[in-house]
């Protein structure tokens, strides 16, 4: 989970690209293997996993950038996405997720989910967590 800590600060210290990354999924593009760079949909594949660990991830966008509530988290910047899934049934879930830091801690609040099946709420996002 360690990666997806890094990535979720990563992005929110720098959303222009995580927008413009977003958007630019249909160009080619060159990759640099030097350089680790975690998109955005491995960022929301992520979340999805850590709050729904069957899930099959379809696509997220960026609902709200910065999100209107983050001040009620403490948080110094954040975004409200949209994550689009398949269950287990391959039935179509979308779950709503605020994603918030704090210098260099980070955490999630996963504001709606349409999922008949309750997400964890040991999501390791769940609490403020930073890189170790």
């Amino acid at each position: 989970m360690d990666l997806v800590v890094l990535a979720l600060t990563f992005l929110l210290q720098h959303p222009d690209l995580a927008i413009a990354g977003a958007k630019s999924l249909t160009r080619p593009g060159a990759v640099d293997v030097n350089s680790i760079q975690v998109s955005f949909a491995d960022l929301t594949r992520g979340i999805l996993h850590c709050y729904h660990r069957t899930a099959r991830y379809q696509i997220a966008d960026v609902l709200e950038k910065p999100w209107s509530r983050q001040n009620q988290y403490g948080a110094e910047n954040s975004a409200l996405v949209t994550i689009r899934y398949v269950g287990v049934t391959n039935t179509p879930y979308t779950m709503n997720v605020a994603i918030l830091s704090k210098g260099n801690l980070i955490r999630t609040a996963v504001i709606s989910d349409t999922a008949r099946v309750p997400y964890s709420k040991r999501c390791q996002l769940e609490n403020w967590s930073g890189p170790r």
